[in-house]
């Protein structure tokens, strides 16, 4: 029994299940605060409830510094994380697989060639979160779009950045396959290029491309977080000024890390209650990952068909 296999599909399978239904259940509305209000219980004594709120049985996770239930920000933004990425990757994957195995097959490299210096390469050599902060960092503070189309222009940046990595990857591979002696029989059997591709390099990396796509989900949720660090957040990033303050306009789940972590060492919960999230839906995919490379290792020994 693969274990690792399926603690990580039940984890991912339940993160999936909060971004499909979770606002249906979240207790409040998104713009339902808490606001600063002075209580004279049956004693007569009196007390101040101010927002931040610790986690309470009204508030089970607790409020942020504005008095936002938290519980209600991660149901909702949890789209945001999950799909998005997930869409991204899937994107990346298709794309950058098609254009890897093109150049893979009728490039006239050898495959124990060393170093590639093809533009791809280069492109590959190009760190990946620098370009994507340049391109969002005059976009993504106060925009005028909505968090909807701010997740798209990023979701498109991501993608255009990342189809060289998954292309270079899906070319090495092809260009060990394209040497088997079942494409060379192909080729003189009269075979075309696209018949190759399609009946037979595609069936021997589509384990691959679906451990690709679960490591595409890992990298683009992680690269979430590094642009949350420096106030890029998905959807877009709200600013207020005196004192400085970033918000998540989508909540997504790096996002509302980024806007908490001012919160440190006070009001931890606000910090550590989104970073959690974060974490699961990163090891989830990761258990995933693992699981598909123990799953498929004792497959790629198996015949090939003609």
């Amino acid at each position: 029994m693969n274990k690792t296999l399926i603690a990580g599909l039940l984890l991912t399978g339940v993160m999936i299940l909060v971004a499909l239904i979770g606002p249906l259940f979240a207790p409040y509305e998104l713009d339902d605060q808490v606001k600063i209000e002075y209580i004279v219980d049956e004693n007569g004594e009196g007390y101040v409830i101010a927002p931040p709120v610790a986690p309470s049985a009204k508030y089970p996770l607790g409020t942020d510094q504005n008095g936002y239930d938290l519980l209600t920000k991660l149901l909702n933004g949890a789209k945001y994380s999950i799909f998005l990425s997930i869409g991204i990757a899937l994107a990346r994957v298709l794309i950058g697989g098609l254009i890897g195995m093109l150049l893979g097959y009728f490039s006239k490299e050898s495959a124990q060639a060393k170093g590639g210096s093809s533009i791809w390469s280069v492109l590959n050599g190009i760190p990946i979160f620098l370009i994507v902060w340049l391109i969002m960092i005059g976009i993504s503070i106060n925009p005028h779009a909505s968090a909807f189309e701010m997740s798209i222009i990023l979701a498109a940046v991501l993608l255009i950045v990342g189809v060289p990595s998954v292309a270079t990857t899906v070319k090495a591979k092809t260009m060990v396959i394209r040497e088997k002696q079942f494409v060379t029989a192909s080729q003189s059997l009269g075979a075309s290029g696209w018949k190759i591709i399609r009946s037979h390099l595609f069936p021997q990396m589509k384990e691959s491309f679906l451990i690709l796509f679960v490591q595409e989900v890992i990298l683009t949720l992680t690269l979430f977080g590094q642009l949350a660090l420096f106030h890029i957040f998905v959807g877009g990033t709200t600013m207020y000024p005196d004192p400085t303050e970033y918000h998540s306009r989508s909540n997504e789940w790096a996002g509302l890390i980024g806007s908490g972590r001012m919160n440190f060492y006070v009001n931890t919960w606000i910090f550590y209650i989104p970073l959690a999230a974060y974490a699961s839906l990163i090891i989830g995919f990761h258990l995933v990952s693992k699981g598909l490379e123990k799953r498929y290792g004792k497959m790629f020994a198996k015949y090939s068909h003609l």
